[in-house]
């Protein structure tokens, strides 16, 4: 696979995730522009700074996160963690396939219960993404 296809399929991820309902950008967050997240404002708004420039701006709605950055991805585990449970975690199994496991039933009947959401991907990325798309 090509570098190009590489950058546009992380992009359709980034869309994937940021139409998610439990999609929120994180302090240390990257953009695709370069904006580094450093906090978000009582209303919501996020703030950041461009490294080369050392100025505050915002992330205005439908700026894509950079999923290529380590520290976005993390933030990305927390975001599946924060709607699944604080034992969710991601894995790759001896087939080189990355799964979600020990997500937490928040609700209903099975609450409190841990599963694995069967959710089985190629990369770390798609499978924490796959995660966010189904949280509850």
């Amino acid at each position: 696979m090509s570098t190009q296809q590489e950058l546009e399929e992380i992009k359709q991820l980034a869309r994937r995730a940021i139409a998610c309902k439990r999609w929120r950008w994180m302090p240390g967050m990257l953009s695709e522009k370069g904006l580094r997240v450093v906090r978000r404002d009582y209303d919501g708004y996020v703030i950041g700074y461009y490294a080369d420039r050392y100025y505050v701006s915002e992330c205005v709605p439908g700026t894509l996160p950079d999923l290529s950055d380590p520290a976005t991805l993390g933030c990305l585990l927390a975001l599946v963690r924060k709607a699944w449970g604080p034992a969710a975690s991601v894995s790759v199994n001896m087939s080189g396939f990355w799964a979600v496991g020990g997500a937490t039933v928040l609700s209903g009947k099975s609450q409190g219960q841990s599963i694995n959401l069967g959710i089985w991907k190629l990369t770390e990325l798609e499978a924490l993404v796959a995660a966010l798309e189904v949280a509850p």
